[in-house]
């Protein structure tokens, strides 16, 4: 890339779909490239109409502020490029279910567009690696972002990380990879290994079941209720997943599994520094280091310490 003076120089830029998921999901190598050189953080659909709090969905002026405090202890420059969030965006999303499913034609049309806005802000840049989410979860903001760099799969500099909290429910991140890539995982990785449909839908429901966004619905008869919705729901959603990956076209990439036991206490504590999201996903600080124990586990067996996973070009692709 061009070494100019004129050009910002990063140790690395992280796509971020929302104020919050760039951390949540990478914290660690945040807090570790930070230590190398400068890190930027380019929040896409950062721009609310109106506040909203509903369960899950917690958008408003106090998310700028939590960013710029996460922003701060971790020391990473933060960005904003001020398009709509996908709950002001289109009249489909206003329904939470559609929120998680393959974004409309408008939105489609419009990406050429975004592209062109977020190519402009990394066209004055000059950085060493560049991370992008893989869409793990399937929020429609999420996959746009991805879709993005679609074209940019050949990039050397190009890392893929696996979108948090979603990539904690089990089978999430399978699911994901199987309509974008070809892959072969560890030998005692239990996160990508495949499973009868109907129990990978069995543990993703009841993993759903126990995270703080049910367990958070009151009285208990809303969430004794909302519990098979959500599990009928989910069946849908990986059943029209399942239908998509067939035939896709799919690049080669092998995982890069990274221990972050000395950054994790950093991550953890910035990630609560996002007040309006944290005690949406996790009950308390102990649930959620219980959760990414747990997806660390899935990926390098009992005993491993906390990771995060990142996937790139497959060398001899």
């Amino acid at each position: 890339m061009d070494n100019s003076p004129s050009r910002a120089h990063y140790r690395a830029v992280f796509i971020s779909p929302h104020l919050d998921d760039a951390v949540f999901s990478c914290g660690a190598m945040v807090a570790r490239l930070a230590k190398e050189g400068p890190v930027l953080v380019l929040n896409l659909f950062t721009r609310y109409l109106s506040e909203v709090k509903i369960r899950g969905v917690v958008l408003g002026e106090e998310r700028y502020q939590e960013e710029a405090d996460a922003a701060r202890f971790l020391g990473f420059e933060s960005r904003c490029l001020g398009e709509l969030d996908v709950s002001f965006r289109r009249d489909t999303y206003r329904k939470l279910g559609n929120i998680f499913r393959p974004p409309v034609a408008e939105d489609l049309d419009w990406l050429p567009t975004l592209r062109q806005k977020v190519f402009a802000v990394l066209a004055e840049l000059d950085y060493q690696q560049l991370y992008v989410p893989l869409g793990i979860g399937w929020h429609v903001d999420h996959v746009l972002t991805h879709q993005l760099f679609e074209s940019w799969a050949d990039h050397g500099n190009l890392l893929y990380y696996e979108d948090a909290p979603y990539c904690c429910i089990p089978h999430s991140t399978r699911y994901r990879l199987n309509e974008l890539a070809i892959y072969r995982p560890a030998n005692d990785d239990r996160s990508l290994t495949p499973v009868n449909e109907s129990r990978a839908w069995w543990q993703s429901s009841t993993a759903y079941a126990n995270t703080a966004l049910m367990k958070n619905l009151k009285p208990w008869i809303v969430r004794k209720s909302a519990i098979p919705v959500v599990s009928f729901y989910l069946h849908r959603l990986m059943a029209l997943h399942r239908s998509l990956a067939v035939g896709s076209l799919k690049r080669q990439l092998e995982p890069l599994v990274m221990s972050i036991d000395e950054e994790f206490d950093m991550k953890v504590h910035a990630m609560a520094l996002y007040r309006s999201q944290f005690r949406e996903f996790f009950s308390s600080r102990e649930d959620c280091i219980a959760t990414l124990l747990g997806y660390a586990q899935s990926i390098q067996g009992d005993g491993a310490g906390q990771v995060e996973r990142y996937w790139v070009k497959n060398a001899l692709a």
